[in-house]
């Protein structure tokens, strides 16, 4: 009797694992005339922060429009002319809409209780170019929810600016040093530590330059409570940018994982991390259309399984836990895959243009932003959970 219980909860384990993953849409989200930028979702709850920014692309949207529907106002009192910047929002879960200062990359702190940001120096106007200059002078800034206050907590030095905070835990935020690395064009080039309590800063990481070039500072992650980062040094000189990088990921004091020399890829959203303490890449950056794609599983700097993928979309963005993606077609259709089981299902949000996937640290639930399927200069933002 006992055996027989247990073959049926193994066999009922297995069905369960090998089911076909389903997406539920939990809410949807536009503003008419709005781009919607840098999304993040809450550890918690089905609250997500971003940017939105007038897109002067629909005549009939002006300036008036910039605080209809607002639940909440937290900026500054006159700011009238800043209607083409940045504004740093939170849309909680029954869609109202707080705005809380003009900046970039929010991030919420491990409680939710928080949310850091680049706060937008210089006025932009419509047109204006997203250059290095227009960043100059941006200091961090972080918004605390139940005090309903922002204060600036770390601010930069000659002609730089500041960037891409994360939290590492309530009261430290990470954050990069940004300045321009190819003609006009900036790119994060060191990392430094705030902690909120103290107000001391630390450096993480110095600028480094390899033949005549800078090394650039890719996304921070947390692993077992440690920082890691991603960071992308040349390997020979070229015109602004090398034309090979060294690809690895790195600890204060260690190289957790060399992915190799290879043309610049962005290695945002193609690693995530398991409870086994192993790395998952999603290796997709061809050379040649024939070129076959693999998940690698790396333990200890060393490469364990490999499997290989078919190569059937044109963007792909992995889970925290390495163990979803979610892929685009030509066609724009969005799937999510199981890495485990490789069943799929289908995303069922119009076949528009997708500009931007963002996972949840839990990868259960994932935002999307895509071109809106009817109104010109507007996005739209979906917010899905897999069950």
């Amino acid at each position: 009797m006992k055996f027989y219980v247990y073959v049926l909860a193994l066999l009922w384990s297995v069905s369960v694992q090998a089911q076909t993953p389903r997406v539920e849409i939990l809410w949807q989200w536009y503003q008419q005339g709005y781009y919607i930028l840098n999304p993040t979702i809450a550890h918690s709850n089905a609250e997500v922060a971003f940017v939105r920014r007038l897109s002067g692309k629909d005549s009939t949207v002006q300036a008036s429009s910039f605080f209809r529907g607002v639940f909440k106002n937290y900026l500054s009192a006159g700011t009238s002319d800043r209607f083409y910047d940045p504004v740093i929002c939170i849309l909680d879960k029954n869609k109202k809409l707080t705005l809380i200062d003009y900046g970039w990359d929010p991030a919420y702190s491990k409680d939710d209780k928080k949310i850091a940001y680049a706060y937008q120096i210089k006025t932009l106007k419509k047109g204006d170019p997203l250059y290095a200059e227009a960043y100059q002078g941006n200091e961090i800034k972080v918004f605390d929810k139940s005090a309903q206050h922002a204060e600036a907590v770390a601010k930069p030095l000659s002609n730089n600016y500041l960037m891409d905070p994360f939290f590492l835990d309530s009261m430290k935020v990470v954050y990069k040093i940004g300045t321009k690395v190819n003609g006009p064009y900036g790119a994060g080039i060191s990392f430094n530590q705030v902690d909120l309590q103290t107000k001391k800063t630390s450096i993480i990481r110095l600028p480094g330059i390899k033949y005549r070039l800078y090394e650039l500072m890719g996304e921070a992650y947390l692993i077992n409570n440690q920082l890691a980062y991603t960071l992308y040094s040349p390997t020979d000189t070229g015109r602004g940018m090398a034309n090979e990088y060294l690809h690895l990921l790195l600890t204060e004091k260690d190289t957790l994982q060399d992915f190799g020399i290879r043309r610049f890829t962005l290695l945002d959203n193609k690693i995530g991390f398991n409870d086994k303490n192993e790395i998952i890449f999603l290796d997709d950056e061809l050379l040649l259309p024939e070129d076959t794609v693999y998940v690698q599983t790396y333990k200890d700097n060393r490469l364990i399984r490999r499997t290989p993928l078919q190569h059937n979309y044109v963007k792909s963005y992995l889970s925290p836990n390495g163990t979803y993606m979610v892929y685009i077609t030509e066609g724009k259709e969005a799937f999510l895959l199981n890495l485990i089981t490789m069943r799929r299902a289908k995303i069922n949000i119009p076949e528009r243009e997708i500009y931007t996937i963002v996972w949840a640290k839990d990868s259960q639930r994932l935002a999307i932003v895509q071109e809106h399927e009817s109104l010109v200069g507007t996005d739209i933002l979906h917010l899905l959970q897999i069950r």
